[in-house]
């Protein structure tokens, strides 16, 4: 019963997220700059977790991490990153997101070349590193957002929908993912996952909500 209400668990999550990329597809002219590469993120991540949920209820042992550390935390991101560089429109903050973007691809690499078990179990400190420079990235577009006059049509602006999605989702995890990686007694299995649903049906509404709000606005400063 309990493996069950996993597995219904993560069939909505599923539509939930077929039901987004279907919108983004559809209204992608009206999502902004860039929109193409948030859109090639969301298709990887829908595939991976597919491909994660189909081997998963076929096989009763099964590793996701090389999966999800090679299609998640390398692909996604690194779209993610680009995805912010075009909408980022002043030279100073496109610098400050290749930076961040070199520092990632850096820190992937140091990973795999130092860290043995890095394709094999979930890397906590990378996760957070690379969750650190999303947020990097988050707080370049809301900070052009709010000293431009795009606050004035801040419901409008998809890309600020995006970045409190992302927030919600990525960064709404770090308490669990610490909790269930230091102190693994103090959490059930099941609330882990009970509040990662949560967090992620959050996240995706969101996302969600803005497409329906969201007109191509171009202004500038």
């Amino acid at each position: 019963m309990i493996e069950w209400n996993r597995d219904a668990a993560s069939i909505i999550q599923l539509l939930q997220m077929v039901i987004f990329f279907i919108l983004l597809l559809v209204k992608r002219n009206k999502l902004g700059k860039g929109i193409s590469y948030f859109i090639i993120a969301s298709g990887i991540l829908i595939f991976a977790d597919m491909l994660i949920f189909a081997i998963r209820i076929s096989t009763y042992r099964f590793n996701s991490v090389p999966i999800y550390t090679i299609g998640t935390s390398l692909v996604v991101f690194l779209m993610f990153f680009l995805y912010f560089h075009d909408v980022l429109e002043l030279k100073k903050s496109k610098k400050l997101n290749l930076i961040l973007t070199g520092v990632f691809l850096i820190c992937y690499a140091l990973f795999v070349v130092f860290s043995e078990n890095f394709f094999t179990k979930f890397s906590l400190k990378f996760y957070i590193i690379e969750v650190l420079l999303l947020l990097g990235n988050i707080y370049l577009v809301l900070y052009e957002t709010f000293n431009s006059n795009k606050i004035l049509n801040i419901k409008s602006y998809y890309p600020f929908w995006i970045c409190i999605g992302l927030m919600s989702i990525y960064l709404g995890v770090i308490p669990l993912m610490i909790i269930r990686n230091t102190a693994m007694e103090m959490m059930n299995i099941n609330i882990f996952f009970i509040i990662l649903f949560i967090v992620n049906i959050l996240g995706y509404s969101i996302l969600i909500t803005g497409i329906f709000f969201a007109r191509n606005i171009n202004l500038k400063k």
